[in-house]
């Protein structure tokens, strides 16, 4: 009996067809990756809001946190360490590195390498134990910086956010890819409500910023006793 065998041009189509149908299936596998990814870091985000609830509604007397913003400062602590305490997770743990150990809900599944060589690319939520920014404390360093001095900026800040609906949390980094070029690729938390969270938030104008400062500036402070 003969047998049969592919001609090399049968091979060479063989071979081309398989690589076409992995072009096409390739791309549509990472989207879905993607999609399971970012829709876990919008759970974790949720679970963090809902502590941060607790917080204010039991500790704060309805005020923000005093904390950091995405890296530990000297000053003030950070984020995970005041909110931790009200999820059932265990908080970020520095380790003898220099470098946090976490877990969730403190992780982002797609905060997987840094942008800093200083840190040797180690992720975001390495680096700060949290792979999410904490906004009101960016904006509180951003009032230290330019020398407002606030009495009490955690007052001043939640008055903001109760008029504002700028994010409360969001990705340290654009991690989540999505299309219009004019959002930023960040899940967020919102505190309207009930804790709100959105993917692919927009992100703020100047003309925002300038108006943030323009209202703290009205705020209490030291230059005004």
């Amino acid at each position: 009996m003969r047998r049969v065998a592919f001609t090399l041009i049968e091979l060479l189509v063989v071979i081309a067809v398989i690589a076409l149908l992995l072009g096409i299936a390739l791309p549509a596998m990472s989207g879905a990756r993607e999609t399971a990814r970012r829709v876990k870091c919008m759970a974790n985000l949720s679970s963090i809001g809902k502590g941060l609830q607790m917080y204010m509604d039991t500790k704060s007397k309805g005020l923000l946190p005093f904390a950091s913003g995405l890296i530990e400062a000297t000053d003030r602590p950070t984020f995970p360490a005041v909110v931790g305490e009200y999820l059932d997770a265990p908080r970020p743990i520095k380790e003898a590195d220099g470098y946090f150990r976490s877990n969730e809900p403190w992780k982002c599944p797609s905060d997987v390498i840094g942008t800093d060589p200083a840190t040797n690319l180690e992720p975001t939520w390495r680096v700060g134990g949290s792979s999410y920014e904490y906004w009101p404390g960016s904006i509180m360093l951003l009032t230290d910086f330019i020398n407002l001095k606030l009495t009490r900026p955690e007052f001043s800040i939640t008055k903001f956010y109760e008029k504002n609906f700028w994010p409360v949390l969001a990705c340290g980094d654009q991690w989540h890819k999505v299309r219009p070029a004019s959002m930023d690729r960040r899940n967020a938390l919102y505190m309207d409500n009930g804790m709100r969270v959105d993917w692919s938030i927009a992100r703020p104008s100047s003309a925002q910023i300038a108006e943030l400062i323009m209202q703290l500036f009205k705020e209490p402070n030291d230059r005004l006793k």
